[in-house]
C-alpha cells in the first residue's frame, strides 16, 4: 500500500511539474496583453515568477536523468521512439489546426540536422558516453569539475555576454552540460553536504527569487522596456542552475522528504521535446490568449506526456526487432556500434544498388519534370523578381516539391510493380510513361505556355489524331526504341532478376498509390485534409497562370491539381426565387428591346467564323512588318461593325472562345480549376442552351480531326443537326492545300461554308472552325519572302513571323473573296468574323498585357440583309466573346430573348470583360474603350448589378439546379 502512494505522489509531483513548465511555455508563445505593454503588474511579477520556475524544473529534470537513467547503447532506440513520438505529434497538431510550413515539417523529419529538439539530442549524447564520464570523474578532483561546469554558467550570468554560446539554454550544450551535472551529483557522498553548502543553497534561493521579481522593474526604470525583465530567468542562468541543483539535492540527497522522486526515461525526454520543440508550443497554443484556456491546455499536454511515456515504456520491454536491426547491444560501445553500423549500410547498399538505382533514376525525372517546364531555362518569375537558373531554382528552391514528385513517381513504379511483380518490367514501363509525359507537357508549354489537363487526357478518341501529326521518322524511332526496350527487360528479367514481393507487400503498395492518387480529387476542397496538407506543404496550383503553376509544383502534382474541379463557387444570393426575379426583370427588359426591332434571328442565316490564330502582328510593339497580311480584313472593317476582340487565351484556347461565343458565358466566372468549358463544364451538365437552339437548321463545320476537345459530344449536345469535318459522314468538299501546309485552306472552310449556306433556303446558324494557320508555323508558303519582319528578336523567330503572316494573308484573300460571295445571295446573311488567340510565336510580349490577347474581329451583314433591316453599328473598339451575340442580334435588327436582353445590356452597359482573367467572378477586371483596366469597385451601382445578375444567370446554367429552363428566360417576347 505504501508502495502504491509513494507511486501516486511521485506520478502527482512529476505532473504539477509539468503542468508548470507547460503553461510557461503557452503563456510565452500566446504573449498576452500584459507581456506586450511596458507596464508593470501583477500578471507580470506571477508570469516572470512562473517563467523562472518552469526553467528550474527543466534544469531538475536534466539532472536527474544524468542521476537516474543508464547511460547505454539502447539509448538510440529510446532516440528512436522519440523520433516516431514527435512525427505523429506533428501530424495529429497539423489535423487539429490544419496548418503547417515547410519548414516545420523538415524540422519533424530531421531532426538533428535541423536541430528541431536540441536539448533531447544533448540529453541523449550525455548518456551515450555516461560510462566515460564517469571514468572521467573518477580521474579528476569532483569539485574541480564542479567548479567549471559552475563557471560556464556563472560568467555569462555576471556579465551578460553569451561567451560560450549557450543563448537561452535550448541547445544541445547546455542540455549536455546540466545532464552531465547529474552524472557528477550521483558520484558525490552525501558528506559533502555540509551546513556551508546549505547556506549557500539558501542564499541562491533567495537571489534567484529576488531576481526574477525585481528584473522587470529595473529593466523599466533603465531601459524603458521589458528587454531584461527575464535575464535571470532562462535555463543558462547561474542562479536557475544553482536552484535546480538545491532542489534536486534536498530530494535526492537529503530526503528531506521521504519521496524520491523517480522519473521514467520516455516521460522525461517526451517533457524535454515539449520544451524544446516551438512547433508543438505554437500549434498547442493555435492563437488563444486567454489563460484559462492555456491553463487548461497545459493540463491536457501534461498528462499527454505522462500516457505517452508510459505506453512506450512497455513498448520498450517487449519490441526486440529494432534492437536486432540496429545492432544494439547492452555490451556494446558507441564507437563498436558506429563500427559495426556502417558495415551494415554499406552491406545493404550493395544488396539493393538496383533499387537504389532505381529511386535515383526516378529522382532525376522527378528533377526533369521541373527543368524541362521552362523553355528558356530559367527559373519563373513574378514581376520586379530576377531570373535565376532553373537548375538551381528547382534543387535549392523547390526542393519540398521536387521530392514530392519523386514519392509520385515512386508510387506508380510500386503500383505497377504490385501488379506485374516484376522490378525491371515495372521499373522500365514507370520510366518511359514518366518520360512521355514529361516531353509532351514541355512541349504544350513551349507552344501555349500551358501543361497538358487532365480532361485532355480523357479525351481518348483524339490520340489518333494526334499521332497522325507526329513525324513517320519519329514514330520509326519510338517503335526501334520500344523494341530495344523490350529486349532490355527480357534479358534483365531472366539474367538479373529481382526477388518477388510477397502478396501483403503487392497489396499494400497498390493500395497506398491507388489512395494517394484517388486523393487528389480534394485538392480543391479548400477545407479538406488533403487541400491543407498540400497547401501547407508548399503546393500552389496558380490556376491563374496553368504555366506559372507547373514550374512551381512540377508537372505530376500540377496535373493533380486539375483533376479537383469546381465549376463555380456557390452563391449566398442563389435561389429558385432569386432566379426567378431574374428572369421576370429581363423579360420586361426584351419587351422594351423588341419593340424597335422587327427581324427574328431565326430567319436569319448567321455564321459565326473562329479563324484560327488570326492576329494582325502589325498591332504588336516590338514587330513591324514590310507589308500588310490583313489590308482586305482592314478595310473590311472600316465600313461594318468591328473592333478588337479580347482573347482569354495566348498560343491555344480555341475551344474556350467558341464556348464563349455560342454561350454568352465568360469562362473568366468559373472557377480557375476549369481548363475547358467543353470537356468540364458541358458534360456535366444536363442541358446547354446556344445560340444555334434559336434556328431550326444549324451546322458545325471544322476541316480537321472532330475528336478534339471532344467537339463530336459536345456539338451533339449543342444541339447542331451536323458537324462536318475530315471523316465525318457530312463529307469536306473543294479540299484545297497551300504549299506544303498539311492543313486544309480557309478557301476550303468558305467554300464549304457557302454550299451549306445555299443548301437551305431558310435561316440556319452555322460555326465554322477554320484550321489553315494552326502551329507550327513552318516555311510552307512561297511568299514568305514578302513579309520581312523588323524587331528585337532572333532570326529563327523572324522566319517563323514572316510564315505566319504569309498564312493569314491567304486567309485575307479568302475571306474578300467569301464576302463578295455572300453579297450576290439574296437572303439575309450575317457574318461575325473573328480570331480566336494570337500565335505563341512572340518571345518579347507580356503575356498578361492586353496587346497580347487583342485579335480581330467584325460583324458583316451581306446586301440583302441590310436591305432588309439589318445595319452597321458603331465601331465597339473592344469586344469580349460573350458580346458577339447581343450584338448580332442588334446589328441584325432581331428581337431578343430576356437572357439575350441581359447579354444586351451587358455590352452596352458594362466595361468590357476581362476574359482571360480568372478570377472565379471575385474581384473582376473589366477594360474601357481606351483600353484602361477597370475594377470591379469602380463600376457604377447599376454596372455592378449588372454583372452580378449574370454571374448568377451563369451559376445556375452550369453549376446550379437550371431553374431558368423552367422560365421564360429563353423564349424571344414579341
Amino acid at each position: 500500500m505504501n508502495s502504491l502512494i509513494k507511486k501516486l505522489c511521485n506520478t502527482l509531483m512529476v505532473y504539477v511539474a509539468m503542468v508548470i513548465v507547460t503553461f510557461s511555455l503557452l503563456v510565452t508563445q500566446a504573449n498576452p496583453t500584459f507581456l506586450q505593454s511596458n507596464l508593470l503588474s501583477e500578471k507580470l511579477f506571477a508570469y516572470s515568477l512562473l517563467n523562472n520556475f518552469s526553467n528550474v524544473i527543466i534544469g531538475v529534470l536534466l539532472i536527474l536523468i544524468g542521476y537516474q537513467i543508464k547511460g547505454d547503447i539502447n539509448l538510440i532506440k529510446k532516440y528512436i521512439y522519440i523520433y516516431i513520438v514527435n512525427l505523429l505529434v506533428f501530424i495529429g497538431l497539423f489535423l487539429w489546426t490544419r496548418s503547417f510550413n515547410i519548414s516545420n515539417l523538415y524540422d519533424a523529419v530531421l531532426p538533428i540536422t535541423r536541430n528541431t529538439y536540441p536539448i533531447v539530442i544533448g540529453t541523449v549524447s550525455a548518456l551515450l558516453i555516461k560510462d566515460k564520464v564517469e571514468n572521467w570523474i573518477r580521474k579528476y578532483k569532483l569539485s574541480v569539475i564542479l567548479e567549471v561546469c559552475i563557471t560556464i554558467f556563472l560568467l555569462p550570468s555576471l556579465f551578460n555576454k553569451d561567451i560560450f554560446g549557450l543563448g537561452n539554454g535550448n541547445n544541445i550544450i547546455t542540455a549536455f552540460l546540466l545532464t552531465t551535472l547529474g552524472i557528477i551529483l550521483a558520484n558525490i557522498e552525501k558528506s559533502c553536504i555540509n551546513k556551508k553548502v546549505i547556506t549557500l543553497m539558501i542564499i541562491s534561493v533567495i537571489l534567484n527569487i529576488t531576481l526574477a521579481l525585481s528584473m522587470p522593474y529595473i529593466s523599466l526604470r533603465i531601459h524603458k522596456n521589458l528587454s531584461t525583465a527575464y535575464r535571470f530567468n532562462s535555463l543558462t542562468s547561474i542562479t536557475v542552475v544553482i536552484m535546480a541543483i538545491i532542489i534536486f539535492v534536498i530530494v535526492q540527497k537529503l530526503k528531506v522528504i521521504k519521496i524520491n522522486i523517480n522519473i521514467s526515461e520516455y516521460t522525461g525526454l517526451l517533457a524535454l521535446l515539449v520544451y524544446s520543440n516551438n512547433f508543438i508550443i505554437e500549434k498547442t497554443v493555435n492563437g488563444d490568449t486567454n489563460l484559462k484556456i492555456l491553463f487548461f491546455k497545459s493540463f491536457i499536454v501534461s498528462i499527454t506526456i505522462i500516457i505517452l511515456g508510459w505506453i512506450l515504456s512497455k513498448i520498450d520491454k517487449k519490441e526486440y526487432t529494432l534492437e536486432k536491426k540496429l545492432l544494439l547491444n547492452d555490451k556494446m560501445t558507441i564507437t563498436s556500434w558506429i563500427s559495426k553500423i556502417t558495415v551494415k549500410i554499406i552491406n545493404y547498399i550493395k544488396q539493393h544498388k538496383f533499387n537504389l538505382l532505381n529511386i535515383a533514376i526516378l529522382y532525376i525525372l522527378a528533377y526533369c519534370s521541373f527543368i524541362f517546364m521552362s523553355p528558356h531555362f530559367t527559373s519563373p518569375h513574378m514581376d520586379g523578381e530576377s531570373y535565376t537558373s532553373i537548375f538551381f531554382y528547382a534543387f535549392f528552391i523547390k526542393q519540398n516539391m521536387l521530392l514530392l514528385n519523386f514519392l509520385l513517381y515512386y508510387l506508380i513504379y510500386k503500383f505497377i510493380y504490385g501488379i506485374t511483380n516484376k522490378f525491371w518490367l515495372s521499373s522500365i514501363i514507370t520510366y518511359v510513361i514518366t518520360a512521355v509525359a514529361i516531353v509532351a507537357d514541355a512541349i504544350k508549354i513551349y507552344y501555349r505556355s500551358e501543361p497538358i489537363f487532365p480532361t485532355e487526357v480523357t479525351m481518348v478518341s483524339a490520340y489518333g489524331d494526334i499521332l497522325s501529326m507526329v513525324p513517320k521518322p519519329i514514330l520509326w524511332i519510338t517503335i526501334v526504341v520500344l523494341t530495344i526496350l523490350i529486349v532490355f527487360i527480357i534479358f534483365c528479367e531472366t539474367k538479373v532478376s529481382q526477388r518477388k514481393l510477397n502478396w501483403k507487400s503487392r497489396l499494400l503498395s497498390i493500395l497506398v498509390a491507388i489512395v494517394v492518387f484517388g486523393s487528389s480529387t480534394r485538392i480543391n476542397h479548400w477545407n479538406s485534409i488533403v487541400s491543407k496538407w498540400l497547401s501547407s506543404y508548399g503546393n500552389d496550383p496558380a490556376f491563374w497562370n496553368q504555366e506559372w503553376g507547373v514550374q512551381q509544383n512540377g508537372a505530376l502534382q500540377q496535373f493533380l491539381n486539375n483533376i479537383d474541379t469546381n465549376i463555380m463557387e456557390s452563391s449566398e444570393s442563389y435561389s429558385r426565387k432569386k432566379v426567378n426575379k431574374i428572369a421576370e426583370k429581363y423579360e420586361r427588359q426584351a419587351r422594351k428591346i423588341n419593340k424597335d426591332r422587327s427581324n427574328n434571328l431565326s430567319t436569319q442565316t448567321i455564321v459565326f467564323n473562329l479563324s484560327e490564330s488570326l492576329a494582325n502582328p502589325n498591332r504588336l510593339k516590338g514587330v513591324e512588318l514590310s507589308k500588310n497580311p490583313l489590308l482586305n480584313i482592314d478595310n473590311i472593317k472600316k465600313n461594318t461593325t468591328s473592333g478588337l476582340m479580347i482573347s482569354s487565351g495566348l498560343g491555344g484556347g480555341t475551344a474556350n472562345m467558341e464556348y464563349m461565343t455560342l454561350t454568352g458565358l465568360p469562362v473568366s466566372n468559373f472557377s480557375p480549376t476549369i481548363a475547358t468549358p467543353y470537356t468540364q463544364v458541358v458534360p456535366n451538365s444536363s442541358q446547354t442552351l446556344t445560340i444555334n437552339n434559336y434556328f431550326k437548321k444549324s451546322t458545325a463545320i471544322h476541316p480537321y480531326r472532330g475528336s478534339f476537345y471532344s467537339r463530336e459530344v459536345v456539338y451533339k449536345k449543342f444541339g447542331f443537326q451536323r458537324f462536318m469535318y475530315l471523316g465525318s459522314k457530312y463529307k469536306i468538299n473543294h479540299k484545297i492545300k497551300i504549299g506544303t501546309n498539311p492543313y486544309v485552306s480557309d478557301e476550303t472552310a468558305y467554300q464549304n461554308t457557302l454550299d451549306v449556306i445555299n443548301g437551305y433556303k431558310n435561316g440556319q446558324f452555322i460555326n465554322l472552325v477554320t484550321m489553315q494557320n494552326h502551329m507550327p508555323y513552318s516555311d510552307y508558303y512561297d511568299n514568305s519572302g514578302d513579309y520581312q519582319v523588323n524587331g528585337d528578336m532572333d532570326d529563327s523567330e523572324k522566319n517563323t513571323i514572316s510564315n505566319y503572316s504569309a498564312g493569314i494573308s491567304y486567309t485575307d484573300r479568302a475571306v474578300q473573296k467569301f464576302i463578295e460571295q455572300i453579297d450576290k445571295i439574296n437572303k439575309p446573311i450575317t457574318v461575325v468574323f473573328y480570331g480566336d488567340h494570337l500565335p505563341g510565336i512572340y518571345s518579347n510580349i507580356d503575356g498578361n498585357s492586353l496587346e497580347a490577347r487583342e485579335t480581330d474581329y467584325f460583324i458583316y451583314s451581306n446586301k440583302y440583309a441590310r436591305q432588309h433591316g439589318a445595319k452597321n453599328l458603331k465601331h465597339v473598339k473592344y469586344v469580349s466573346p460573350i458580346d458577339f451575340i447581343a450584338l448580332t442580334a442588334e446589328q441584325t435588327n432581331s428581337k431578343v430573348s430576356p437572357y439575350y436582353a441581359l447579354l444586351t445590356e451587358i455590352q452596352k452597359e458594362l466595361p468590357t470583360i476581362k476574359v482571360y482573367a480568372y478570377n472565379n467572378g471575385k474581384n473582376p477586371v473589366f477594360v474601357d474603350k481606351k483600353g484602361k483596366t477597370i475594377k470591379y469597385k469602380q463600376l457604377t451601382r447599376k454596372q455592378k448589378r449588372l454583372y452580378n445578375d449574370l454571374k448568377l444567370v451563369q451559376y445556375d446554367l452550369t453549376a446550379g439546379n437550371q431553374y431558368l429552363y423552367k422560365t421564360k428566360f429563353f423564349n424571344v417576347t414579341k
